[in-house]
């Protein structure tokens, strides 16, 4: 259990950030040896899945139908601080993350704080002008 989730995040990001440039997240996946795939639409049973972390192999799965709800949420609430990022690139910082944590690296951290970890590191390393979170409130 960590007191400031949110800093570990950053931290965490920060140190892929060299000489100021920051990895695009699916550059990072690709150096750190995760798959990343796409599949058309999440499982049945979670319908809102935009993507998803597999440990072994490492492997992140983005769902193009839930992205593109996503992006024509974006869209339809002209949220254009949410329009100039890629969504892909996001989701992938996030999954990124618990690629990192798998195992309890970081120490142990209950799920909402690994959950306000990531959306930290995606934020950091995207270098986002606005709370990943809100992207659930979108879609």
């Amino acid at each position: 259990m960590t007191a400031d989730p949110e800093g570990l995040g950053r931290r965490i990001a920060q140190r892929y950030v060299v000489r100021g440039l920051r990895p695009k997240p699916s550059e990072l996946a690709r150096n750190l040896g995760v798959e990343v795939v796409e599949a058309a639409a999440p499982p049945p049973a979670q319908p809102t899945l935009r993507a998803e972390y597999q440990a072994d192999p490492p492997r992140i799965t983005l769902y193009r139908a839930t992205l593109a709800q996503l992006s024509a949420a974006i869209h339809a609430n002209q949220r254009f601080d949410m329009l100039a990022c890629s969504l892909e690139e996001v989701h992938l910082a996030h999954e990124l993350f618990h690629h990192l944590e798998f195992g309890g690296r970081f120490g142990p951290l209950r799920p909402g704080e690994v959950e306000a970890a990531a959306q930290a590191f995606a934020r950091e390393l995207c270098e986002l002008r606005f709370d990943p979170e809100e992207l659930s409130a979108l879609g």
